[in-house]
């Protein structure tokens, strides 16, 4: 027999403790309700669980038993023909059709110019000058995403792709996000209508440089050209509003929460002096130039990703709405209500992970976690498509960074995620002093 599912009222505070600090409620709701309980959120009610066993009944379902759930915060900012927000057939088809995008051969194609990027951005950057670890994170990461999915070189074309994605991402604030009764242009006035403002700008750029490519004959790598040659298995193409909203899709979800979890690494080894010697050591065994398949092959540097993503997730939770009645440990969860896969609950599981609120990179050499334990790119038939390409980076840009520069803190003090919209970033983006070049780096430059 079913029973019935416990959790705190709905009310105006419980949902502004939720955004301010997603972690810590579900914990709460954890330790007076049990696992799974139930949380009224900005997108639903919902059955919350970040038990391995209660992950596993959600990502081994029947796909079709869901669909998703986000669409009200999501909706605005990647369109309704994103990956994240369809379901059924047509999912599946998009999901096929993109796959090829991200596989390892031509992700590994990119390694090089990652490498260059990363370089670019400390060029100007001075010993004893400090700069804050988030901005030039997203600064790399935006570039890679700009050159790798439109191929963009020249440069006043990739200034103007920069400009026009981050006054798009910055303008969709948190209150728009979650709160879609403050959707309203005021009189052309307020956020609402600054979003539309550059959401207008970013798709007449989309539409430029899909003419572009269409025009193009040449053969290119890029994965606009990609996308533009594939075709079901009917003969048909993404249509133009397909390929506009999966590319927003890609170049938000690409360099954001790449680049936070990047900026999360870099604090946490800062933080931890004996992980940042083992990782410098490991990287010193490559030189100051290293091959990006060489750090590829380095278990300390994939390790110190894997727990950066686990610590701190960049997306704390996925979520599920069901189609059709599901039960989740023995409760009855009716159609219309949510499921939620807290990623946060799981990454910090002691059963799991012992002392799990300590950076300690060791714990993923030591055994493999399952896909129900270990979770930072969701999971099952939603799994994040571009996991491989964001980790591959995460590990060329990481490596290539503290191969040839060393960095230290600014200021000791503890730093917590806040939330940007679905993101979870380091309050402050993590303020480094950077020291110089590494000697062997000084040597070779």
């Amino acid at each position: 027999m079913s029973r019935s599912l416990r959790g705190p009222r709905s009310s105006l505070l419980k949902t502004l403790r939720f955004l301010k600090d997603t972690a810590g409620f579900f914990r709460e709701c954890v330790e007076r309700y049990g696992d799974p309980f139930l949380a009224h959120l900005p997108a639903g009610t919902c059955a919350v669980t970040g038990d391995p066993e209660g992950l596993r009944e959600i990502f081994s379902a029947d796909p079709d038993t869901f669909e998703p759930m986000v669409r009200v915060v999501l909706e605005p900012l990647v369109g309704l023909n994103s990956m994240l927000l369809i379901s059924g057939e047509r999912h599946k088809r998009e999901r096929k059709l993109l796959m090829p995008a991200f596989h390892g051969e031509r992700m590994r194609a990119y390694g090089a110019l990652m490498q260059q990027c990363t370089r670019g951005a400390m060029e100007p950057v001075r010993p004893g000058t400090s700069l804050v670890t988030l901005d030039a994170t997203q600064s790399i990461s935006l570039e890679i995403i700009i050159r790798a999915v439109f191929g963009v070189e020249e440069p006043e074309q990739a200034r103007q792709f920069r400009d026009a994605l981050t006054a798009y991402g910055r303008s969709y604030t948190l209150p728009i996000s979650m709160f879609p009764g403050l959707r309203r242009s005021f009189g052309g006035r307020g956020p609402w209508a600054r979003f539309q403002r550059h959401a207008q700008v970013l798709d007449g750029m989309l539409t430029e440089q899909i003419a572009r490519r269409r025009a193009d004959s040449q053969q290119r790598e890029d994965i606009l050209s990609l996308l533009l040659s594939v075709r079901d298995e009917a003969g048909q193409p993404l249509s133009e509003q397909e390929l506009k909203d999966e590319l927003r899709t890609l170049l938000f979800a690409g360099h954001e929460t790449t680049a936070i979890g990047l900026a999360w690494a870099l604090y946490w080894l800062h933080r931890t002096p004996g992980a940042k010697q083992r990782l410098e050591q490991e990287l010193s065994t490559l030189g100051p130039q290293p091959e990006p398949e060489a750090l590829m092959r380095l278990p300390y540097l994939g390790a110190v990703c894997d727990e950066a993503l686990r610590l701190y997730p960049v997306v704390a939770l996925t979520t599920r709405r069901v189609r059709t009645s599901f039960t989740l440990r023995g409760h009855e969860v009716p159609a219309g209500m949510g499921v939620l896969a807290s990623i946060t609950l799981a990454h910090s599981n002691p059963a799991v992970f012992p002392e799990p609120e300590k950076f300690r990179p060791e714990r993923f050499l030591e055994r493999k976690f399952s896909p129900f334990e270990y979770l930072p790119f969701g999971g099952g038939a939603r799994r994040c498509l571009g996991a491989a390409f964001a980790l591959y980076e995460m590990k060329v840009v990481l490596g290539t960074l503290l191969s040839a520069h060393r960095f230290s803190l600014v200021s000791d003090r503890l730093i917590r995620p806040v939330r940007r919209h679905v993101t979870l970033a380091p309050e402050g983006g993590v303020p480094l002093r950077y020291e110089g070049l590494v000697p062997a780096a000084s040597a070779a430059a």
